[in-house]
Parts: structure tokens; sequence; C-alpha cells
């Protein structure tokens, strides 16, 4: 059914309204969020009208809102089966007292599945596309948003240009807008792969875009429009983003011996910034 209506949507967005066009670009966009949030919200999110918001509603064929909303909710709760790596995670668990040990094996069982020579030559790339791009677009949803969040929080105090899409974010619009040719879009995503996550990197790809993704399948939706795969496992044997880590920090380690001497400086730079304004406490 969602299907169903995200075809309508498509096939007669040219025929909406102004209004009509706002809200339908927000549903084909943050879909998940859809389920959440209230018809006020969404008015808010729109710069439209919770009226209008009903009309709309009325025009696919619903009530209201709610029973439009119902729709997307039925799909959230087919998309949690993401949680099921963490449900076998607990059900496989011996329990007792060496939970932690065996959380320690089984990252230590997936680090060593990693195929390091493969990865280590992908990285390569992927700092030779990074320092040559205008500016660097990070992107993922859900579950991934905190790999993701990591790289961006790490990788701004090495180079300017570094931006986060966040899903839900109304300025993420904005962001595309200014996006250019020569940049670059680095994307970190696991089964299931979120509607917002594989529009925004398809809409990268047309633009001509580079495109990077950490993913668990070379063959996934995401895997094959990417022009560089660096992948990963989070789940089966243990519910863990631990390996994502792990590549992430030797991206960061590749990219900081590159340009060894301009990073320390700007470190350097930011210690003494954080000391003047007291950023932390020295205890």
């Amino acid at each position: 059914m969602k299907k169903k209506i995200l075809g309508y949507l498509d096939d007669n967005y040219d025929s909406f309204s102004k209004s009509f066009k706002k809200i339908a670009d927000y549903i084909r966009y943050n879909q998940s969020i859809v389920s959440f949030i209230s018809i006020n919200q969404l008015a808010k999110e729109t710069d439209t009208s919770p009226a209008t918001i009903t009309r709309f509603s009325k025009n696919l064929g619903f009530r209201g809102y709610p029973d439009f909303q119902k729709i997307f909710q039925k799909e959230v709760e087919k998309e949690t089966s993401y949680m099921k790596g963490l449900k076998n995670s607990i059900d496989e668990m011996s329990g007792g007292t060496n939970i932690l040990q065996e959380v320690i094996d089984t990252n230590v069982e997936l680090l060593q599945e990693i195929d390091v020579l493969e990865i280590e030559k992908a990285l390569d790339q992927a700092v030779e596309w990074i320092k040559s791009s205008r500016k660097l677009y990070i992107l993922g949803a859900r579950g991934s948003y905190a790999l993701a969040y990591y790289l961006y929080f790490m990788l701004k105090e090495f180079r300017e240009g570094v931006e986060l899409m966040i899903s839900g974010a109304s300025d993420f619009t904005d962001k595309l807008l200014y996006s250019q040719k020569d940049d670059l879009l680095f994307t970190i995503s696991f089964h299931p792969y979120t509607n917002f996550t594989c529009q925004v990197t398809e809409f990268f790809k047309e633009q001509g875009n580079k495109v990077i993704t950490v993913t668990d399948k070379k063959d996934s939706t995401l895997g094959n429009i990417s022009d560089l795969v660096l992948t990963t496992k989070n789940g089966e044997k243990a519910y863990t983003f631990v390996p994502g880590i792990v590549i992430l920090n030797a991206l960061l380690l590749k990219l900081g011996v590159e340009d060894k001497e301009e990073v320390l400086d700007k470190f350097e730079k930011l210690k003494e910034i954080t000391d003047r304004f007291n950023i932390y406490i020295d205890k």
C-alpha cells in the first residue's frame, strides 16, 4: 500500500498545488518520521496547515491524516526487523556473569573476518576522493546515525566543508540544493536500509557525485549504486557496530597521516581555543 501511495505522489506531483508539493516532498524523504509525527508537527515542518494536510490525505483516498498515517506505521513495524540482530544476541547469550567476555569474543571474531587487504585498498581510494572533494556529505539514519555522527565529529577537525545529513531535519533539502558535482557522499547503512538513506544516495548519484558506502553487502541496494563499497557486518554473530568503528578509525588515521603536519597544527590550534574558553574541566 505504501508503494502505491509513493507511486501516486510521483505520478501526480506536477499537478499538485505548492502546499501539496511541500507535503509530498516531506513524506517521500521522511517516511519513517511520518509514522510518529502529529498533524500539527507535520504542518510546521512543511510550512502548511493541519487543514491542508487533511485535504491532502483525503485527496489520496483516506478519511483523514490518522488513516493515512497508519499505512506508514505498519511499515515501520516491519522495518524494526533490524532489531532482530540484538534480539538474536540476547537469545543466544548463555547469561550468567560471562556476558562481557562473550561480547568481546564475538566482536573479535567479526574483526578477524574483515578482508584486511581489500578494505585497506578501498580506504586508500576513499582517502584520495575525500582529499580531492570540495565538500564531504556524511549520511546515516536510524541505527547507523551514531556511526555517521562519529565520523562527522572527528572529520570536521581535519578539514572544512563537512556536512552531516540528518533525516527529518528541515534543512537537508537546502544542503542538497547547494551541492556540486565535485562533492562526495559518504553513506553508512546496514540492512534494512532506510528510504531516506537510499533516496539521498540516489540523488547524489544522479547529480554525478561519487559515493562511498559502508554497508553489509556489496550487492545490497546501496552497494549497487555506490562507486566504492566497504563491507562489514553489524549482526549475525553479535549485534554490534565495533567493526564499523574500526574501519572509520582506520580511515581517520589514514587521512591524518596523509597531511600530518597540517592536521597536527589544527589540533594544536583547537587545543588553544578550547583552553582559552575553558571548554573542558582539567581535573
